[in-house]
């Protein structure tokens, strides 16, 4: 028998901050997404998949990737992306669609010499899932 333990509700507004500074805050500077509703971007209610427990291991998991991919955007702005920023940010988004947190966007819609990109909500969502 495994027990396992609840995520604090500290932890979950913790992860409820975090997917709404990438959605409304990082997300707006760099991608316009036409038609796409912006709850349903890293929130795990949204995926037919829907992995996400609120166990204390898998929300310790959504916040270091998270915080992960937030550090690699805001990094690169000011410095061209290398091949440990996209490593990184690919894995911490393998991890957070794991879980069924929707996060379509690849690093270089980020890149700081990238201009405002306008994603339809089929050409957002079919990246998403191939």
């Amino acid at each position: 028998m495994k027990i396992a333990q609840a995520a604090p509700p500290e932890m979950e507004n913790y992860i409820e901050e975090l997917t709404e500074q990438l959605r409304y805050d990082l997300l707006p500077r760099y991608v316009s997404v036409d038609k796409l509703n912006p709850d349903e971007l890293l929130n795990p209610d949204y995926c037919t998949d829907h992995l996400y427990n609120g166990l204390l291991d898998e929300a310790l998991q959504v916040i270091s990737s998270l915080q992960t991919i937030i550090a690699v955007i805001e990094a690169i702005q000011h410095r061209p992306i290398e091949e440990s920023d996209c490593e990184q940010f690919e894995k911490n988004i393998a991890i957070l669609k794991k879980y069924g947190f929707l996060f379509p966007v690849s690093i270089e819609c980020f890149a700081k010499e990238n201009n405002l990109i306008t994603y339809s909500y089929e050409s957002f969502y079919n990246s998403y899932i191939n």
